[in-house]
């Protein structure tokens, strides 16, 4: 009997030499589920590609988000910005130019956190965006008789962004984190100018066109770490930069309305600072 166990032992051996033990479960991730919550103040300042703007003040602008993070790392949130700025000096006595700039978006997105090493965390993402360009300038020149030349550039459109934020621990509760974000938008772009010339209205056109939208942002900067009553949180406190491609016109050019064509469309950027507070709860 024995010398029979033993022979079968030894015969069924190589049929269970490729087969391994059962692999333990893979191990629960260490994010805290809850809600999430973003407030940031920015003052930034715009500039043209062709140096249309000659304000060279910053404005207060400013991002908010609400998300919800589960415990395995998975997130989504909504994030609001909204910026406005004077961008044209007033130039005299008799020459008045005025120009404003609005520009909002509003992001859905969902994300993963990963921890490729204990001091380094990747949030990469991915969602829908909706954003809006405003762009206003107001010419008047009334020392000789009255000249008035006002010209209006809006942009509204729905598309896709993708973006990813990293943070890489350096002790005592400090890190360096940076933000990178891209979206390409699809919309319609509405324009309009009217030109006066000693108080009579000399021309006017208006004209609409489809746009596909390209907006970049880069962030850099330092956060700290903290925890109060439950509540995980950090500060942040850094710098940033935005471009907006090919929206602007404010160039007192007019446009060919024949075609329905802007005849000058440029580039914004915004670039200035950022001091934000983000809670886990």
């Amino acid at each position: 009997m024995k010398n029979t166990s033993l022979t079968l032992l030894l015969l069924t051996a190589p049929l269970f030499a490729g087969v391994s033990a059962p692999m333990a479960p893979a191990p629960q991730s260490d994010c805290e589920q809850g809600w999430t919550l973003s407030l940031e103040a920015m003052a930034l300042r715009a500039y043209q590609s062709e140096g249309g703007y000659n304000e060279d003040n910053y404005d207060f602008g400013g991002r908010a988000s609400l998300g919800y993070q589960f415990n395995d790392c998975l997130f989504t949130k909504m994030t609001y910005f909204g910026y406005s700025s004077d961008t044209l000096d007033d130039r005299g006595e008799f020459f008045r130019d005025q120009g404003d700039l609005s520009v909002s978006y509003l992001d859905w997105v969902v994300g993963q956190h990963f921890k490729p090493s204990e001091k380094l965390t990747l949030s990469p993402y991915v969602g829908l965006r909706w954003a809006t360009f405003e762009e206003g300038v107001d010419f008047i020149n009334d020392g000789d008789g009255f000249n008035r030349y006002t010209e209006n550039h809006d942009f509204s459109g729905l598309g896709v962004v993708v973006g990813i934020d990293a943070t890489r621990s350096l002790g005592n509760n400090f890190s360096i984190y940076g933000t990178a974000k891209q979206s390409v938008v699809f919309g319609s772009s509405d324009n309009s100018f009217r030109d006066v010339v000693d108080g009579d209205l000399n021309d006017s056109g208006s004209a609409s066109d489809d746009r596909v939208v390209f907006i970049s942002e880069l962030g850099l900067g330092v956060q700290y770490d903290f925890a109060f009553s439950n509540v995980a949180a950090n500060i942040r406190l850094g710098v940033e930069g935005q471009y907006w491609a090919g929206l602007s016109g404010a160039s007192g050019d007019g446009f060919d309305n024949t075609d329905g064509q802007v005849g000058d469309s440029e580039n914004v950027g915004l670039a200035g600072f950022v001091l934000g507070a983000n809670f886990r709860f």
